[in-house]
């Protein structure tokens, strides 16, 4: 039966065969006798220790009995005095940093505590990042449809990293993740650093940093890889975010997505159902992939990651130039129904008013329906939507847009855009002489007629534009479906009028 030993290694009790306690002991002996001469022995030898109890626990010893062979293996890891005893300071080859997740400094994931190894900062820097923009934009939410968004963005950004960067589970990668390695040169490189003075520190640091980048142009071109992966990070992470939000509704899009707006297409273009859904997610794939792709580049190129060898990015590229071909195939295929269009320009003088009306005109029978709303002091576009199994309904009322000046006669200049595919000449004569406008000068209103597109009726108009100049003391007001002065300055969007209208 072997005998066994207790002992305690850097305070901590662990249980070896007869043979391995020996060959600790001679380690540690010859260690000593190494170091002796150094200033820093016993800081030196201290250190060694810890390093070893970290390696046992970590291999479940601290319940079971240290095998020889086990003894072996942490000796070859952390290396032999010997080893080291004719290189050099300057032939020893620094280790690189690693990106990890630093489980023993962590709040949520470790991402910050790895980020603050890696950078050599303190992990409260990021922690602070990312709480003050996630917060941020939460609060700014109430003042702006956008900021949801943005503090989703600072979530999904965490949470990227999250899956990214690996967690820091050995001895080995905790210390590979701040730039050194389980050795005897290291734990003597450390002590010295950390006996010298500041100035000799700096000193050698800038040194160190030089030789270990390979040269000052190398150096150059690692800061120049940084901020173009920190560029592509950034850019990656806000298409991607703003991509699927716009793809699935969310935020400033509200109940407006791309996979439920495909109807709209097959109505304005008379589209195949099934051509104008494949349509859609090709689009979706062309827009959002290239944002994913470098998201991905800029994370390998951030923390010197290797691509796997299923090679991501490629199959990413495959993927995108695979939609964009059919994209295009489809749409030409799929649009060509729409072959000739024209247009009509008109203009007309309105009389001096204090007051000016804008009606949208049956806006009320389609009050049980999606409505969008985008105005400010110069604009004013109107939409309504109904999608049902029955029927598809879209409503689009003139962009409406106001310039102000100091004459005392206002104009109004309305344009038309349409297809005449299918017209007779007399068609196009009637389309050119009819006006998808008028102006009461009674009541002072100006009454705006909209384009309905359904399942059923086939509409040719396809861009209605109407401009107003009017003088800077005039007011112009909105009646329905929401009261608006031009001059109040007070901004309606799709998301919050859309809350607005469900609850009048």
């Amino acid at each position: 039966m072997q005998k066994v030993v207790k002992v305690s290694i850097s305070n901590i009790a662990f249980t070896l065969e007869q043979d391995a306690h020996e060959l600790m002991q001679d380690y540690l002996e010859r260690l000593q006798i190494h170091y002796e001469s150094s200033p820093n022995c016993g800081e030196i030898l201290s250190e060694i220790e810890s390093r070893i109890a970290e390696l046992l626990s970590e291999r479940g010893y601290r319940d079971k009995v240290v095998p020889p062979e086990t003894v072996q293996e942490i000796i070859g890891i952390l290396g032999r005095p010997e080893d080291f005893d004719g290189e050099s300071e300057d032939e020893h080859r620094t280790t690189k940093k690693r990106v990890y997740r630093d489980p023993d400094n962590k709040i949520v994931g470790g991402v910050c505590g790895g980020l603050g190894a890696y950078f050599s900062t303190d992990p409260l820097i990021f922690r602070i990042i990312f709480a003050v923009w996630i917060l941020f934009f939460f609060w700014l939410e109430i003042f702006g449809d956008w900021g949801w968004g943005m503090s989703v963005l600072g979530m999904f950004a965490y949470i990227v990293l999250w899956i990214a960067m690996p967690e820091a589970r050995t001895v080995e990668q905790r210390y590979n993740m701040k730039g050194g390695s389980v050795s005897l040169k290291d734990i003597q490189k450390t002590m010295r650093r950390e006996a010298g003075d500041a100035g000799r520190r700096v000193g050698k640091g800038v040194r160190d940093g030089v030789r270990s980048t390979g040269g000052f142009w190398k150096a150059v071109g690692r800061c120049i890889v940084i901020c173009t992966g920190i560029l592509l990070l950034l850019i990656g992470m806000s298409g991607s975010v703003a991509g699927l939000m716009a793809m699935f509704g969310i935020g400033i899009w509200n109940s407006v997505n791309a996979f439920g707006l495909s109807w709209m297409l097959s109505i304005l273009t008379d589209t195949p159902v099934w051509a104008s859904v494949l349509i859609t997610v090709l689009a979706c794939i062309v827009a959002v992939l290239p944002f994913i792709g470098a998201l991905y580049a800029g994370i390998l190129m951030l923390f010197r990651l290797k691509s796997p060898k299923w090679r991501p990015g490629l199959i990413m590229f495959i993927v995108w130039a695979a939609a964009l071909l059919g994209l295009i195939g489809t749409s030409l295929g799929s649009l060509s129904t729409i072959r000739s269009i024209d247009h009509k320009a008109a203009k007309a003088q309105l009389p001096t008013l204090d007051t000016l009306y804008i009606e949208f005109a049956g806006c009320t029978q389609w009050k049980d329906c999606d409505v969008l709303i985008d105005a400010d002091n110069s604009s004013f576009d109107l939409m309504y939507m109904d999608k049902k199994d029955d029927r598809s309904l879209l409503v689009v009322y003139p962009d409406l847009y106001i310039g102000r000046n100091s004459d005392t006669v206002g104009h109004i200049s309305a344009y038309t855009e349409y297809v005449t595919e299918g017209m007779t000449l007399n068609d196009i004569t009637e389309k050119k002489s009819r006006d998808f406008w008028s102006f009461d000068e009674q009541t002072r209103t100006l009454r705006l007629e909209p384009i309905v597109f359904s399942s059923d009726v086939r509409a040719t108009d396809i861009e209605r534009d109407i401009h107003l100049a009017v003088n800077k003391k005039t007011r112009v007001i909105v009646r329905e479906p929401v009261n608006h002065e031009f001059d109040s300055h007070i901004d309606f969007c799709s998301s919050r009028f859309l809350k607005m209208i469900s609850e009048m």
